[in-house]
């Protein structure tokens, strides 16, 4: 293989790395409670995932997969495809493929790879199985933990580090995209999470309006003060929230 050939596998390769850590960041964002990341609660964050279920669920699985089928694609031993495994085997066979490393050194980060094994055994079932072809009788696949994901993710990039930078000096920079994407992601958490508070306050608002006029409307036909168990069923008629109750029994006691 020649130098240029070798980068411009290189940087195909970077393209899909790149969209599988994409896919896999934004996903953690959605799906996994962070507490050091974010200023809410699990349960807000629950509370906002549930509210637009119809948009996160299928959102959240197209992710999953995509970051899997793409992490897959770095592992495909065939000689036809640009993969992870190809370009370091290659470099193996070629040292002058990489002049800023030996091929002691890619021994090395292949061995790291392979320490990733279990997962990727899992990774390829489950591409052959599911992601990329349906299967009539799937063999179980058994589970793929976010942790082994993270492992395998942080391996890859390092991996492909080494071989851009062995090859012609050429740095990565992971970070700033992935960053920005994560930030983006709880971002729109925090919106939409802004904006139910801000219409649970205006229903709230409403409600207690509703309820205090009601309230009023029967004391000046009564001519007096509603009692407790009058004031107990404007609440169960209106269904009023025991916040609610509470501020309308303040501004009748006031006005």
């Amino acid at each position: 293989m020649k130098d240029d050939e070798f980068r411009k596998r290189l940087d195909r390769l970077h393209e899909v790395l790149f969209r599988g850590l994409l896919y896999y960041t934004v996903w953690k964002d959605l799906l996994l409670y962070d507490p050091t990341k974010v200023s809410w609660s699990l349960q807000e964050q629950n509370k906002v995932l549930g509210r637009f279920l119809g948009f996160f669920t299928p959102v959240a699985l197209a992710l999953h997969d995509m970051a899997l089928m793409e992490f897959a694609k770095l592992f495909d031993t065939k000689r036809r495809t640009t993969s992870l495994v190809n370009l370091l085997s290659a470099a193996q066979q070629d040292p002058r493929l990489i002049p800023g490393a030996s091929t002691g050194d890619v021994a090395k980060v292949s061995a790291q790879l392979q320490q990733n094994q279990p997962i990727l055994t899992r990774l390829k079932r489950m591409r052959n199985q599911q992601l990329a072809h349906v299967y009539l009788k799937p063999v179980s696949v058994g589970p793929i933990r976010n942790t082994e994901v993270d492992k395998l993710a942080d391996d890859v990039k390092s991996a492909f580090s080494f071989l851009s930078t062995a090859h012609d000096g050429r740095v990565v920079s992971w970070e700033y995209p992935l960053q920005t994407a994560d930030r983006g992601a709880r971002e729109i958490l925090r919106i939409l999470r802004e904006e139910m508070g801000r219409k649970q306050k205006e229903s709230q608002e409403e409600m207690v309006r509703i309820g205090l006029e009601a309230i009023r409307s029967q004391q000046t036909l009564l001519g007096r003060r509603l009692d407790n168990g009058e004031l107990r069923s404007i609440k169960q008629s209106y269904g009023l929230t025991d916040e609610e109750m509470q501020r309308i029994e303040e501004q009748c006691g006031s006005s």
